[in-house]
């Protein structure tokens, strides 16, 4: 059973218990490793200098996923379900922007990678994605989301 975007949950302390797959929505996460076409490229010095460029993740009970890709932001949406299955209802795709900026090999891989992501998985303050042909994408959780004001 999918159910159209993430589900909330009670706040946690960060990594200090198991997180569902569905609470993934109530937090951002910051890119820390891929592996696309046989390809991987792992957080590494220069990206932690380099923060602002990092790709990130982020979703909301809608189902809307969003973030940077690196150099533009991007926007989809998906179907989340309890058991971390993912289904997308729209793959994600750079947000048209005035100014939009070329894309690096990163945000090209990216890009490339987040809509064959078909499961989602926590272990930690760790969010693993997998799809198909080998794919996955690993983020670190950066804390949770400001809560929308009243």
């Amino acid at each position: 059973m999918f159910h159209s975007g993430c589900s909330s949950s009670s706040q946690r302390a960060l990594a200090n218990q198991p997180m569902a797959p569905g609470e993934i929505c109530n937090y951002q996460w910051i890119l820390h490793g891929i592996n696309v076409d046989g390809r991987e490229q792992k957080s590494r010095l220069f990206w932690q200098k380099m923060v602002r460029d990092r790709p990130y993740l982020t979703c909301d009970k809608l189902g809307f996923v969003r973030g940077s890709a690196g150099s533009n932001p991007y926007l989809g949406k998906f179907d989340l379900a309890d058991d971390g299955s993912i289904e997308w209802i729209k793959a994600p795709r750079i947000s048209r922007m005035v100014g939009r900026k070329d894309s690096s090999e990163l945000e090209t891989d990216f890009l490339k990678a987040l809509p064959r992501i078909n499961r989602a998985s926590v272990a930690g303050d760790i969010l693993t994605l997998q799809g198909g042909e080998g794919t996955r994408i690993e983020f670190k959780q950066t804390g949770e989301l400001p809560r929308p004001s009243r």
